[in-house]
């Protein structure tokens, strides 16, 4: 007897708990989709924070930007559900509004319509009815917005954990540089597997032979993209739902969710979209290089303040990268903290170190700036300035390439082009002026 009145008050609960749902779903809708236009700069400011402090493998090639590709992808998804949601709740309340005022609905008979009229407008006449389709269909929208951003944060830390091993990896597996050209390919692939069992609803473990080898990785994947926290909304709208449906509803949102991430990644393809390349010492000529054209979206090694100079001297900004500083800087000039040499020596020596690192060239000739150590604070990153001389270049294109002076574990060091930036010189070279002669000089040489 007790039990049974605990299981009836139990029920009670449960039925107040879901027929006020809707105070705690506005409530978090209107709070959170506040915060959230905040957080897309914020995503974009981190991942340049990765780019210059972090460790390589979330500095020195397209990981931190692929990392930043996806959370702005969540966000924007959970934005839209959540905008819905909001419209949804507003039109909910204003019917509940209606269903007080009006407690009969729509009045069709009044309405002097031909009947096929009526028979459109008597579809939602019941203010009651309607409230209750709008109240499933807002909760479906505030639970499939936690759904779809939940799989993005799962993939999101999928990649975080791969670039931890590759990061581990790197530091202390020899020779595993040689292997990094098939992370890609592997991720890509078993991304795919298993996102096809995502899509069709898990049609590999319906097959006899194959769900016993996939389960290991569909347990091991499941752990890896946090599906614990998401599984059960998942299964929920695939029981209760046509399947098609559903499985169209996950393809769609799949597929968008790509072209988003190549959108904010501004790659062509969908594997590129993907990939976590590691630096192959080579950077590709975009806006990011030029400072008057970078706008938010600023080279992670070097730029140069205009693709059109107008004047016999440049300026650039050599990015300063911490990546490097330990395993090539420091010991290339065989220091490594402040205690080591005297506090007033430390900054001229840190300085001749990283004039020793970063290699500078103007159309193949090698330059030798004097670095000023500098943080830029439209780009948030610290580095050096240089100021370089253009008065002997003809009008016309030239370019400036930048080497990093890496340090190879025998000792030697072996220079690594990272960074070309082309610009268009709009003056002509200045004319060489003679030495001058001082005439009483050469009086006195003759005498």
């Amino acid at each position: 007897m007790i039990d049974g009145r605990a299981s009836n008050d139990k029920r009670s609960w449960l039925q107040r708990i879901q027929e006020q749902s809707w105070e705690p779903e506005i409530l978090i809708s209107g709070i959170i989709l506040f915060a959230l236009f905040q957080i897309p700069p914020l995503i974009r400011e981190a991942a340049i924070y990765l780019d210059v402090h972090s460790i390589v493998i979330f500095s020195g090639g397209t990981v931190d930007e692929t990392l930043a590709a996806i959370l702005l992808t969540g966000t924007y998804w959970l934005i839209l559900g959540f905008t819905i949601h909001l419209i949804g709740r507003s039109i909910w309340a204003a019917f509940v509004g209606m269903s007080y005022v009006y407690s009969d609905g729509i009045k069709t008979e009044e309405l002097k319509y031909n009947d096929r009229y009526k028979t459109i407008i008597s579809k939602n006449g019941d203010y009651e009815n309607l409230i209750v389709r709008i109240e499933k269909f807002c909760s479906r929208i505030f639970a499939i917005s936690f759904l779809l951003f939940m799989c993005i944060v799962g993939v999101f830390f999928f990649l975080i954990v791969v670039g931890m091993l590759i990061a581990v990896g790197l530091e202390f597996i020899p020779d595993f540089t040689l292997y990094t050209p098939y992370i890609d390919p592997i991720l890509q692939v078993v991304g795919l597997i298993y996102f096809f069992d995502f899509v069709t609803l898990g049609v590999i473990k319906r097959i006899p032979m194959v769900n016993r080898v996939y389960y290991p990785f569909y347990r091991l994947m499941s752990w890896l993209t946090l599906a614990p926290l998401y599984r059960s909304i998942y299964y929920g709208f695939v029981t209760n739902h046509k399947s098609w449906k559903v499985g169209l509803g996950m393809l769609v949102f799949g597929v968008v969710s790509l072209f988003m991430a190549m959108g904010f990644k501004q790659e062509k393809n969908l594997f590129q979209s993907i990939e976590l390349q590691i630096d192959n010492g080579e950077d590709y000529i975009f806006p990011g290089n030029y400072m008057n054209l970078a706008e938010g979206e600023p080279s992670k090694r070097m730029l140069i303040e205009s693709d059109i100079i107008e004047r016999n001297v440049a300026k650039l900004f050599v990015v300063q990268s911490a990546e490097y500083e330990e395993d090539h800087i420091m010991k290339g000039c065989n220091y490594s903290e402040p205690s080591d040499v005297e506090d007033f020596n430390y900054d001229s020596l840190r300085l001749e170190c990283l004039s020793q690192f970063y290699i500078l060239t103007l159309n193949g000739d090698t330059l030798n700036p004097d670095y000023l150590p500098t943080k830029d604070r439209a780009l948030g990153r610290s580095g050096l300035v240089a100021y370089v001389d253009l008065s002997h270049l003809p009008k016309g294109k030239h370019e400036i390439h930048l080497l990093y002076n890496f340090l190879k574990d025998d000792g030697s060091k072996s220079p690594g082009r990272v960074a070309d930036i082309e610009f268009y010189k709009s003056v002509p070279a200045e004319p060489l002026e003679p030495p001058k002669v001082n005439p009483g000089k050469l009086d006195n040489s003759s005498e």
